[in-house]
């Protein structure tokens, strides 16, 4: 069973929060309880109910459908009535091969960082290439998430997604038939001179830079929950933080300080191994007082035990 410091602290946060999940009568709500356990298929009619929800047993993750849904809360997929989807993307770290990002185990800001010029990348083309806006969301731990809510990518098939995906990842890659369809749309890519997305492309035949490095299964899967943005992630106590272009564009070390929702206290932990340097801050004694939001991030990832929670004594 979670720890009661923690319950309390994550029903603090979602007294103030806000919560982002549009459309929030035609969605399935999922949850991580506190216990770990996963709660899918429910259905909340609006923002103010689910708040409710989570003061009175905050979850230690939430999440929301980007389909749409007739009947949200019913067990059975084929019952709910699917009305299609939002297009979504999701753009993570770990999954990067770059010398920061490649074996990560703890968060870094370098990796963050590359993470963030993926995210631009994706949003540069989503924009330029395909006339698709996209609205960046900090996933809270090591990416981001980009949602495109348009009316034309609502009905989507998971085929048609993954056509979508082949032709960002430049997949497949046949230059004399290069072109894709965005709801009713064909966007014809070839020409005699590279420019736009085929300039993209060519440029990544030569190194690889300008292949978007995305989550395809995120992308494909039109029943598929999405962290809620306003909630706090599971695996570190972050905000999940919609972000403006402008915000993407600053460093990972401003966008992780905008995304801690702790920002006061210290408490005295015991780490479990040794962890160096994390997140800016260098630990080398076993035992030692840390900033609240620290202590949360590495108690979640299994790194360190919580000594004392009322700030930087220990008991007894």
């Amino acid at each position: 069973m979670a720890e009661a410091w923690l319950k309390a602290l994550f029903r603090n946060h979602y007294r103030r929060a806000t919560l982002s999940i549009p459309n929030i009568e035609r969605r399935e709500i999922g949850m991580l309880t506190m216990e770990n356990v996963v709660l899918r298929h429910k259905s909340f009619p609006s923002i103010d109910e689910l708040r409710r929800a989570c003061i009175s047993e905050p979850p230690l993750g939430l999440y929301y459908s980007v389909a749409y849904y007739e009947r949200p809360d019913e067990r059975d997929m084929e019952a709910k009535g699917w009305q299609g989807a939002d297009l979504v993307f999701d753009i993570d770290g770990d999954h990067l091969d770059t010398e920061s990002c490649r074996g990560m185990q703890l968060l870094n800001l370098k990796c963050l960082d590359d993470a963030r010029e993926e995210a631009l990348k994706l949003l540069d083309a989503l924009r330029n290439e395909l006339a698709l806006n996209g609205e960046p969301v900090y996933s809270g731990h090591r990416g981001f998430h980009v949602h495109v809510r348009s009316k034309e990518v609502m009905d989507l098939t998971s085929a048609e997604r993954r056509r979508l995906v082949d032709f960002l990842t430049a997949r497949n890659l046949d230059l004399a038939k290069l072109e894709t369809r965005v709801g009713k749309r064909t966007v014809k890519l070839y020409q005699e001179e590279p420019v736009g997305s085929l300039l993209r492309i060519f440029r990544g035949l030569h190194d690889g830079n300008y292949f978007i490095k995305i989550d395809e299964v995120v992308t494909t899967d039109v029943h598929r929950l999405i962290r809620a943005p306003g909630s706090l992630n599971n695996k570190t106590g972050f905000i999940t933080l919609p972000l403006s272009q402008s915000d993407l564009e600053r460093d990972a070390e401003y966008i992780l300080n905008k995304a801690i929702a702790f920002t006061r206290g210290e408490v005295y932990v015991k780490l479990k191994e040794r962890v160096g340097e994390v997140l800016g801050v260098r630990i080398d004694r076993e035992q030692t007082v840390l900033p609240l939001y620290l202590a949360i991030y590495l108690y979640l990832q299994g790194k360190a035990e919580i000594l004392d929670v009322e700030g930087g004594r220990r008991r007894g």
